[in-house]
């Protein structure tokens, strides 16, 4: 087990080494991993009356919709299997964020102007607007240019960006066709057609045209902007600028995966994994008793110890405890987590919202329901969270009224715990539980998908937002409650996610 967990931190320092100093790599080499970053409408044109593109009211809605549905329906919109990948990491912020500031109305006309087209240097342009400070790697974005409604026919970039730089390394024009019922579902289904064609027809040209990434290019957005200006005369697919040259594809090393979770500013891959996980199901009181919290928490440290990078000693199971086991617990994980280990803290039991004071609470085995001295807060335990200097903490709560932890986030963190940032590189603090702040089943159908997700995932690094994405629509299909995913406010996250690490 030591020498497996020796073999993987290496492993993973490898990869590292390999990103920063690694030769400029073919963007369509399956081993290079892609950020999905959606669909951008910032300078797109839509074609029809008003009322063919929904109600006024709800055009905001219509624009978010078509980027949920791409991100909530992976399995359709299958970017790992239209574009050849082997990693995909969905991120979704930047890109919602940017729509978000359309006049949709003010862009909607009866006839599409013939002169009307976007050019290499116009993508460009709305690269240079996106912040991608906490990405890296290869992105890949369609940008949308218009959907007409006239033609029925949708008109989209194929963009892939070096995120490291923000420079376009690669776009090409395309058509296709929209369909389907509802403005939303009508018009993202034409990135449906859009990418079943690319992976027919286009890809394999594509990948013959030599187009490179330079994983440590840091050119200026200005510098970029004059590149692109002189490259207008060229042919319809943009060539890297810093690297123009074409290579030919290469055999590259499997440690090539790790460009999306490499390459750290602060935190340096290879820090060991932990786990909290409490279970409770016996109570002072009786009444308050439940089945399943410490048969959850046992089967949960069984697939984390067998299955992931989890070291039996480090994974800490707590049955039944009262208040100050449970802090004391927390507190020793000060001393023996380090700034780049990973901790993962697991909680079933019951869980109390108190709405006149705004407050979210679990409840040890020695809490009193008509008595709030035993009972830990939400803001307790963000607390003990600020004290562990992990480099990524990962909060899974099965409790009733647990998304009472997103209650004190800052609005503006709002937006990226939406869209999903699946990122290895920059410190992360998030939670995702079982339900907003209704009640939850003692016999938890997201305990039960979290664990199947788990055991079923056969990537070797798996993103808790991806795992999130998975687990999400079916635990809404089987139960009354709707899983949360979010930022646990005040805490030290700067965007980053926890990465599972599958044993070999």
């Amino acid at each position: 087990m030591k020498n497996l967990l020796k073999n993987l931190t290496l492993a993973i320092l490898l990869m590292t080494t390999v990103f920063v100093q690694a030769q400029p790599t073919n963007i369509f080499d399956p081993k290079l991993p892609v950020v999905w970053l959606g669909m951008d409408v910032t300078k797109a044109k839509f074609v029809g009356t008003i009322i063919e593109f929904g109600i006024p009211e709800k055009h905001k809605e219509v624009i978010d919709g078509w980027n949920n549905v791409l991100m909530m329906q992976p399995d359709k919109f299958n970017v790992r299997n239209f574009f050849k990948k082997q990693t995909v990491v969905p991120n979704f912020a930047s890109t919602m964020a940017s729509n978000r500031t359309v006049d949709f109305a003010a862009n909607i006309t009866p006839a599409l102007d013939a002169k009307y087209t976007l050019t290499k240097s116009d993508i460009q342009k709305i690269m240079d607007g996106y912040d991608f400070t906490n990405l890296s790697g290869l992105g890949l974005i369609l940008n949308v240019e218009s959907f007409d409604r006239t033609k029925e026919k949708a008109t989209m970039w194929v963009t892939f960006v070096n995120l490291n730089s923000g420079e376009v390394i690669f776009t090409d024009r395309k058509t296709s066709s929209p369909g389907g019922a509802g403005v939303r579902n009508y018009w993202v289904n034409s990135a449906l057609d859009l990418m079943e064609r690319i992976s027919k027809k286009d890809w394999e040209a594509w990948k013959s045209g030599g187009y490179v990434i330079d994983p440590n290019a840091t050119v200026s957005r200005k510098i970029v902007e004059k590149k692109v200006v002189q490259r207008e005369t060229t042919t319809s697919s943009v060539p890297s600028a810093t690297m123009p040259t074409r290579t030919p594809d290469s055999d590259n090393n499997e440690a090539k995966v790790s460009t999306t979770l490499a390459a750290s500013k602060g935190v340096k891959p290879g820090g060991k994994y932990y786990a909290l996980l409490i279970g409770i199901s016996k109570y002072s009181d009786d009444r308050l008793n439940l089945d399943n919290p410490v048969r959850d928490a046992r089967k949960v440290k069984k697939v984390l110890t067998e299955e992931y990078n989890f070291e039996p000693d480090n994974a800490i199971l707590l049955e039944d405890p009262t208040r100050g086991e449970i802090f004391s617990a927390l507190y020793k994980l000060r001393e023996s987590v380090t700034t780049n280990d990973n901790l993962l803290i697991f909680y079933a039991g019951h869980g109390y919202w108190d709405e006149k004071i705004r407050q979210g609470y679990w409840w040890p085995s020695d809490a009193n329901a008509a008595d709030p001295s035993n009972w830990l807060s939400n803001s307790d335990l963000r607390e003990q969270l600020r004290g562990i200097s992990s480099a990524h903490t990962l909060l899974v709560s099965d409790a009733c009224f647990s998304g009472g932890l997103f209650r004190t986030r800052d609005p503006n963190m709002k937006q990226a715990t939406i869209d999903y940032q699946m990122l290895y590189k920059m410190p992360s603090r998030r939670a995702i539980t079982s339900g907003t702040l209704t009640a939850v089943p003692d016999n938890s159908v997201f305990v039960e998908y979290f664990l199947k997700r788990l055991e079923q995932n056969d990537e070797q690094f798996f993103p808790a937002q991806q795992l999130f994405n998975n687990i999400r629509l079916a635990i809404i299909n089987n139960s009354a409650t709707v899983p949360q995913e979010g930022v646990i406010a005040e805490t030290g996250d700067e965007g980053g996610d926890f990465i599972f690490i599958k044993k070999n």
